[in-house]
């Protein structure tokens, strides 16, 4: 009996060490979670400040380009008056601006409207099925295109056939500005055939999914009138020639 005893008081002290050892264990692993406040590097507060700076100076840009065009066009006009030939190229201007992208576009088509989920992910989940990414808004470009969309616009940036759609950390950048949900993808032409085979795309349907499973924001709507804005973004004539 005292052996025994004696045992059983040794068992008792060796399993109030486990248990004391396991709880200092979780004290150590959660500490920095709940004691420490996160510090953000003083480098990404540079690289805040230098985006700022940047999306300032893009935004003073796109004004100036919107104000020289204008101009342009008021002189266009004036001139298309003055002989039959000049109207007759100033039309031709106006028709290949327009296939450029660099000219605004109305017409009918279709709205697809992608948000990050308003739920929080639980410990299980995967936080990367509740947020939408860069992939998403390409994809959704490119199946835009394959079905025949003529105009297609991120929000409010006009996408051309070099339009970079980038993940930078926690935001997408599209025509290297900053865009933020929800994400608007609007794209001319005919609404029935865009929102017929975009629908039953797999892609989409795996995104209809998401959107059921996890929350996010996934919509696909026909439109009898949609403007696509002109495109802000000359990168592309930087290095370009007239061909002789």
């Amino acid at each position: 009996m005292i052996a025994r005893g004696r045992n059983r008081g040794i068992f008792l002290v060796g399993l109030f060490v486990m248990v004391a050892g396991f709880g200092y264990l979780l004290a150590v692993q959660f500490e920095p979670t709940v004691n420490k406040a996160y510090v953000v590097p003083a480098q990404n507060v540079e690289l805040v400040e230098i985006m700022r700076g940047l999306e300032n100076e893009n935004d003073s840009t796109a004004k100036q380009i919107v104000n020289l065009r204008g101009q342009l066009g008021e002189l266009e006009s004036k001139g298309a008056g003055t002989s039959e030939e000049v109207l007759v190229l100033t039309q031709h201007l106006k028709e290949l601006r327009a296939k450029a992208g660099l000219a605004e576009a109305t017409g009918p088509g279709v709205v697809v409207t992608l948000s990050d989920s308003s739920r929080t992910p639980t410990l299980s989940d995967d936080p990367n099925y509740f947020v939408i990414h860069d992939g998403y808004l390409r994809s959704i470009v490119n199946l835009m295109r394959r079905y025949g969309a003529t105009a297609i616009s991120v929000n409010d940036q006009r996408i051309l056939g070099n339009s970079p759609i980038v993940c930078a950390g926690p935001i997408i950048l599209v025509n290297s500005t900053r865009m933020s949900p929800p994400y608007v993808i609007t794209a001319l032409g005919s609404p029935e055939t865009l929102a017929d085979s975009i629908s039953v795309d797999v892609f989409f349907r795996v995104l209809e999914m998401y959107r059921d499973q996890f929350g996010i924001t996934c919509s696909l709507e026909k439109k009898a009138s949609i403007v696509v804005p002109a495109s802000l973004n000359n990168a592309a004539f930087t290095y370009a020639v007239g061909a002789k």
